[in-house]
C-alpha cells in the first residue's frame, strides 16, 4: 500500500503537474496577451496590427503564430500577412451602428482581401457581402481602394461596399504571397485608413 501512494507521488503528481503547466503557458499563445505580444511580437501600424491566419471562425491568429514559430505545420517560406483593425483613425471601435470608409494603397502580392469579423472574431452572415478581394475592387484614378463598411449595402449602389451587418466588428486585412521586402521591413506594409462616414 505504502509503495503505491510513493508510486502515486513519484510519477502520477509530476505528470499532472508537468501538464498543468505546459497548458498555463501554452494558453498564453492562444489570446491576444501581453506576454504573447511580447513573446512572438507584432507590428501596430496606425490602428492595424499584424497576426497570422484568422480566416475560419474559431481559429486563432495567437495559436496560429504560436504554432508557426514553434515549426508545427509552419511555413518554411515568407506566405502570409494578416493585419487586424478594431478601431477607426480616431482610435474609436468599429461599431455596428456606424458607417465607414476604408481608403489606401494595395500591397505589393499575389492576393489581398479585406474581410469582416464581429467582435469575437465569428464570420457575419451572409458571408460574402463581408468581404472585398483584389479582382472585385476597383481602384480610383490615385490607384487607391475606397471601400464601404455598412450595415445595408443598398444605402451605397454605385459604390464598392462590405456589409458588418450592424455588428461592432473588426476588420483583417489578408495578404498573399507578399513581396520580400515587408518582412525586412514591416513598417512598409501599406494600411488602410479607416474613417467614419457622417
Amino acid at each position: 500500500m505504502m509503495q503505491n501512494q510513493d508510486l502515486l507521488k513519484d510519477t502520477v503528481l509530476p505528470i499532472f503537474a508537468g501538464i498543468l503547466l505546459s497548458f498555463m503557458v501554452f494558453y498564453q499563445f492562444t489570446h491576444t496577451t501581453p506576454l504573447a505580444q511580447m513573446m512572438l511580437g507584432d507590428v501596430h501600424r496606425n490602428q492595424w496590427i499584424s497576426h497570422f491566419d484568422q480566416s475560419m471562425e474559431g481559429q486563432n491568429p495567437w495559436l496560429r503564430n504560436y504554432i508557426a514559430f514553434t515549426g508545427l505545420v509552419g511555413s518554411i517560406r515568407p506566405e502570409i500577412i494578416y493585419l487586424e483593425a478594431m478601431y477607426d483613425d480616431n482610435q474609436t471601435p468599429l461599431l455596428g451602428n456606424q458607417d465607414y470608409i476604408l481608403q489606401g494603397t494595395p500591397p505589393d502580392c499575389r492576393y489581398w482581401s479585406f474581410v469582416v469579423y464581429d467582435f469575437n472574431n465569428r464570420r457575419i452572415e451572409p458571408y460574402e457581402e463581408t468581404i472585398a478581394s483584389f479582382h472585385r475592387i476597383k481602384l480610383n484614378e490615385n490607384e487607391q481602394y475606397e471601400i464601404i463598411i455598412t450595415d445595408d449595402l443598398t444605402k451605397y449602389p454605385d459604390q464598392q461596399a462590405i456589409s458588418h451587418a450592424g455588428n461592432d466588428f473588426n476588420i483583417v486585412m489578408r495578404i498573399y504571397g507578399p513581396k520580400e521586402s515587408y518582412y525586412k521591413n514591416k513598417h512598409s506594409v501599406p494600411v488602410g485608413s479607416i474613417l467614419p462616414l457622417n
